[in-house]
């Protein structure tokens, strides 16, 4: 996982379109290696028999030509309002999610994926429909620190945002008192107004 100042630095390429006022605090960063010893495990079974070996060496070639490319299309950007995660080389998937949008970030580490040495990073957001993660991250470089990383990030964008509507509801309660005191001068200026005609009134009718 990159630093926020190799974020910083690395920023111009990466293929995403920024916010005004957006910026990059991490890249993730994925173990490729471990994702496809990960994948190995699948090929297991058809390695048992001697006559299945050069079958199953055949195909563990063409499936980490393969991987390498998959796993080179995948991205996740982490920035101080988004998680911009992409996917796919065919059918490109990309999904901008809103860090106060983020209920969860689960980290997963099975039996193979501790063999393997990776983690599966599961985001949950608020409103998703159905079980499960919206969007899975594997084999994420240091995914605890990256985790980590987010879940502050959300924190601190949930907090910034509470006191951005603390400061405007002060603001609005001000504006508010400072209207009402424009109504009473008003009034009190046109009672006075009102005096002074009914004092003259008085003096023509004598």
């Amino acid at each position: 996982m990159s630093t926020p100042e190799d974020a910083s630095a690395a920023a111009p390429d990466i293929e995403i379109e920024l916010a005004r006022g957006e910026r990059v605090i991490a890249v993730a960063e994925f173990d490729a290696r471990s994702i496809i010893r990960y994948h190995y495990f699948g090929l297991v079974p058809i390695s048992i028999l001697i006559v299945t070996i050069p079958l199953t060496l055949l195909i563990a070639l063409g499936y980490r030509i393969w991987l390498q490319r998959v796993v080179a299309s995948w991205s996740a950007v982490l920035t101080n309002r988004s998680l911009h995660v992409r996917k796919g080389i065919w059918n490109k998937v990309e999904k901008t999610i809103p860090l106060e949008k983020i209920t969860d970030l689960s980290s997963t580490e099975g039996l193979v994926m501790r063999w393997a040495g990776i983690k599966n990073l599961g985001i949950e957001t608020a409103g998703q429909s159905g079980p499960g993660a919206l969007v899975s991250l594997l084999g994420v470089v240091d995914s605890d620190s990256f985790r980590g990383l987010v879940l502050d990030q959300r924190d601190h964008s949930s907090d910034g945002r509470a006191s951005d509507e603390s400061d405007a509801a002060r603001m609005h309660a001000d504006g508010g008192d400072s209207t009402l005191d424009e109504i009473q001068r008003t009034l009190a200026s046109m009672a006075a107004d009102l005096k002074r005609v009914a004092d003259r009134l008085d003096d023509d009718s004598r």
